[in-house]
């Protein structure tokens, strides 16, 4: 990482020559001029309609913000009449706080923004959302409520982009917002040194209202612009920003005793920055700082700091050494979560070729006329051993991942993405029935499913949630859903695993009331529960072979299965539809795709 580069000045100046910068502030500046200025403090929303671009501004006539930095936590918004943002709450964050004047000035035009979302929801079109001042912070929360409605798989996604807006909301609500980074990447703050409004709620832990409670301090999410009429840079990480606003001296709240909606200028700075954008000033920096990441540092400093030269820094800023360090480490921490992130990836590739391997363990045990589940079961051999270890290390990567998805907020696009959700499918299809395997063996007569690790249980769940979104999709558009198993299904009988993961265990637990009736040791009725039992599983079993849904390794010679079977054939004899199947040999059909069942 020797070469690592802070790129917080490029991409500002790529915002800075961007359209929907400079369309939102237009739409502001325009929708300024209809505010009453001697009106009582209410919201004000309009919506622009420019080609496929759609611009909803928020405004407020003139409010003072001087001691409205106070929190309401999300537990009590329902008893307080609020919009409801529970979607944003997750298992590591259960609730959170807001600032009391956003919510309220949300609350108070509810009924319209709910039908402006339906709007949206039902277009095609790219929105931008956009305010200014106390505006901002409410503008932020309808792309919140605006981003929990949509299917980001179609929609196009909303962009926010405030105006020296104050922050919002606390650590935790930056915490269940930036855990879905599709919905923090929706968000640019634009903030001046100039301007105090961005720094009014920045004194440490407020009062929660009406609670008595301390709370988390003001957090800032998403993209910040940072700048000055020298130049700007773009931050993300929520530490450094505060830094950066708090380190500011001449945006100081003492110098503006009734500060509150005045309308600071960003329409002139932005065209200044523009214009610095595409000719770009030269930058002299001292022979020491002239490595590339202290020196795209120090740039970025000099320039939302509004000085021409570096060596003028540290007599602006007494602490900018300390700055420099916390921004070098931030980078540095970066660079390694990129990394990490790059190698999400790759490690789904490798955690494949452990699945390969155990393709080949299964091709084996066939072979051998006994299945794999029953290989596995057995263990008499050097390679059930090399199993187990892939088995550890494949449920180890499962079990973190699905517990890092698991902690995600609740309204999500999806819980697990397309790649990693047919990953997780196979892998619990192949892995789970060797998880039974080792139960059964090491707990004799115990029940599988009432101790099912979790990680199965909800990668299933988010499997069947996928499947009935995409059916939910397709009868919405018209198309026909097809109903029973497909002819592609049919034809790959052969190679498939068994679409419930859980089917050995259900033989297993077959295979025990078989013993319970051959004992004898049961009552007339444990007798008559028992062949009850034993009738429903043969009903599963049948309605899994109608839908191509189970494998034909479980008709192998020495199955657990074909086991059952046997013991089972004793009770019922020729009488039942599967015993007239495992009669007349018609199973052995099975696997070329032919329908056993009718």
């Amino acid at each position: 990482m020797s070469n690592i580069f802070s790129s917080g000045l490029e991409l500002a100046n790529v915002l800075l020559t961007s359209e929907p910068l400079h369309q939102s502030w237009d739409a502001i500046q325009n929708d300024k001029q209809k505010v009453n200025p001697n009106a009582q403090p209410t919201l004000h929303i309009n919506t622009t309609q420019q080609a496929n671009l759609t611009i909803i501004t928020f405004l407020t006539s003139p409010m003072s913000l001087r001691g409205q930095e106070g929190l309401i936590l999300s537990s009590t918004f329902k008893e307080r009449n609020l919009p409801d943002f529970g979607f944003l709450l997750n298992k590591s964050n259960p609730s959170f706080s807001l600032n009391k004047a956003a919510i309220n000035l949300f609350a108070s035009r509810f009924d319209e923004l709910r039908l402006l979302k339906t709007e949206i929801s039902r277009s095609n079109s790219l929105v931008i959302i956009t305010g200014h001042s106390m505006g901002g912070c409410v503008a932020t929360l309808f792309t919140l409520w605006l981003l929990e409605g949509l299917n980001l798989f179609k929609a196009k996604r909303p962009l926010c982009i405030t105006f020296g807006s104050p922050l919002i909301g606390d650590e935790r609500f930056r915490k269940c917002v930036s855990q879905f980074p599709v919905w923090t990447s929706c968000f640019l703050h634009v903030a001046s040194i100039q301007d105090p409004v961005p720094k009014l709620f920045l004194s440490p832990n407020p009062t929660a209202l009406g609670t008595g409670t301390k709370v988390g301090a003001y957090k800032p999410f998403g993209t910040f612009l940072l700048c000055s009429d020298f130049g700007c840079a773009c931050f993300e990480d929520p530490d450094l920003i505060l830094e950066l606003v708090a380190a500011n001296s001449q945006g100081d709240q003492t110098q503006y005793p009734n500060v509150g909606i005045q309308f600071f200028d960003y329409g002139q700075l932005l065209e200044r920055l523009k214009l610095k954008a595409f000719c770009k000033d030269v930058f002299e920096l001292a022979e020491s700082d002239r490595v590339p990441l202290k020196a795209s540092i120090i740039t970025q400093l000099a320039a939302i700091f509004g000085v021409p030269q570096s060596q003028a820094l540290q007599q602006q800023q007494p602490n900018i050494n300390i700055l420099k360090k916390k921004m070098e480490t931030h980078e540095y921490k970066l660079a390694i979560q990129k990394t990490k992130t790059s190698n999400a990836a790759k490690k789904l590739n490798d955690i494949k070729v452990s699945m390969v391997y155990l393709e080949w363990y299964k091709k084996e045990a066939k072979g051998r006329e006994i299945g794999y589940y029953d290989m596995y079961k057995n263990k008499r051999n050097m390679n059930d051993v090399n199993v187990y270890e892939f088995k550890k290390k494949l449920s180890n990567y499962w079990q973190d991942l699905v517990e890092e998805v698991e902690n995600k907020p609740q309204k999500e696009e999806a819980a697990l993405r397309t790649r990693w959700l047919m990953g997780g499918t196979t892998y619990r299809r192949m892995m789970e029935p060797l998880h039974i395997a080792e139960y059964y063996k090491e707990n004799d007569g115990k029940n599988y499913i009432e101790e099912r690790p979790k990680h199965f249980i909800l990668l299933e769940k988010w499997l069947k949630e996928e499947e009935e979104r995409k059916v939910a999709e397709r009868n919405r558009r018209g198309e026909t859903v097809e109903d029973g198993p497909s002819k592609f299904k049919a034809q790959n009988v052969a190679s498939i695993l068994n679409d419930d993961s859980c089917f050995w265990a259900h033989v297993e637990e077959a295979l025990i009331l078989c013993y319970q009736l051959e004992r004898g040791q049961t009552s007339f009725q444990e007798r008559e529960q028992c062949k009850q039992k034993l009738t429903e599983f043969e009903e599963y079993v049948l309605d899994a072979l109608k839908n191509f849904a189970v494998s034909p390794d479980i008709f192998l010679k020495y199955s657990s299965f074909m086991h059952w079977w046997k013991q089972y054939n004793k009770i019922v004899g020729s009488s039942t539809q599967l015993a007239r199947i495992m009669t007349d040999g018609r199973y052995r059909d099975y696997e070329k795709g032919v329908k056993v069942v009718f």
